[in-house]
């Protein structure tokens, strides 16, 4: 029975829409299943650890997918430019989003972070223009650099008291984010952290 699949697996394969990954599996490898573009759907058993560097990059055509709950990592770009991504189920187990995990997932409308998640990476949301609303959970401590960047239909998040830093342009060019309240724990605001048209309350 298949074990991994391995670095570049099915990489480029532009007419591939589905694929049943069985329960033997414990690894998908780096761009395993990156520009596949017509994939629209996919199932990660629950046997998968981590989703790898680019697993799913610009897989232009996936509309959703669960991650289950054994997972502990959002690989770097692991989702980067799936841009029909509308939904996302983050479970409990995921301790970490890398960067550019879910860069420019223009059709990702609302996340919710799980409380188990400690960072959130630089780029992690970066140039997801749907986004409207996250709630950020008391677990984490950082949120990176340009994080939530041109995410221009960002209304309202909320900073909870976990959180001591904040890195340079981590909500920069989200315009339609009028007020965001920072609480005491913050310590370090990076340099153009938000947009200019956002007030910013300090507690």
């Amino acid at each position: 029975s298949i074990i991994s699949i391995g670095y570049k697996a099915f990489k480029d394969c532009e007419s591939l829409e589905e694929i049943v990954i069985p329960n033997s599996v414990t690894s998908i490898g780096d761009y395993a299943f990156y520009n596949c573009e017509s994939l629209r759907e996919i199932i990660i058993p629950k046997s998968i650890k981590s989703i790898r560097y680019k697993a799913f990059a610009f897989c232009y055509g996936l509309e959703a997918i669960i991650i289950p709950n054994n997972v502990t990592s959002i690989g770097n770009g692991a989702f980067w430019g799936c841009e029909s991504l509308k939904e996302i189920v983050i479970p409990n187990s995921i301790t970490s989003i890398g960067n550019f995990a879910f860069y420019n997932c223009k059709s990702l409308k609302e996340i919710v972070i799980p409380n188990s998640v400690t960072s959130i990476g630089n780029y992690a949301f970066s140039e997801c223009e749907s986004l409207k609303e996250i709630i950020i959970p008391n677990s984490v401590t950082s949120i990176g650099y340009c994080a939530f960047a041109n995410c221009e239909s960002l209304k309202e998040i909320v900073i909870p008291n976990s959180v001591t830093s904040i890195g340079d342009s981590a909500f920069y060019c989200c315009e339609s984010l009028k007020e965001i309240v920072i609480p005491k724990s913050v310590t370090s605001i990076g340099d153009y952290a938000f947009s200019e048209n956002t007030k910013v309350i300090r507690e």
